[in-house]
């Protein structure tokens, strides 16, 4: 299935792109194009632009960041005025950075840390399970 990537805050971009690659072989998962957004409104826009092209957007970075340009708190806003279909919290089992889905109909919003090895390892737990049950939708 198509997806599409983008950077937010993100440092480690080169490695946490081949990290998804390599984990994202089984779901089978193609990462069509990366896009970068260093402010909360170009994330905004390009949330928007990527759900035009797939029905999976992967967000990686920023959830170390607080205030008003956090993930958290970007995604706190979206989601104040609809509730999603699906909500969950992906406990990280490296470090305090969580990951999030977030489902609402056919589209899938992932959000993990800029790390590598982070990464991985959620894939290595309930993420793959999940994708693979969304993609078979």
């Amino acid at each position: 299935m198509n997806c599409e990537l983008i950077f937010y805050l993100a440092v480690k971009t080169t490695l946490c792109e081949k990290s998804l690659e390599k984990s994202a072989e089984d779901p089978e998962l193609n990462f069509r194009t990366s896009l970068y957004a260093t402010n909360a409104d170009d994330l905004g826009k390009l949330i928007i632009e990527a759900f035009e092209k797939a029905n999976i957007v992967f967000i990686v970075g920023g959830l170390g960041t607080s205030g008003e340009i956090g993930i958290e708190n970007i995604l706190s806003k979206a989601l104040a005025n609809k509730k999603p279909n699906d909500l969950k919290k992906l406990k990280n089992p490296l470090s305090g950075a969580d990951g999030y889905i977030i489902r609402q109909g056919g589209q899938l919003l992932v959000v993990l840390p800029d790390e590598p090895d982070e990464i991985e390892a959620f894939f290595d737990g309930s993420l793959k399970n999940y994708l693979k049950a969304f993609t078979q939708l």
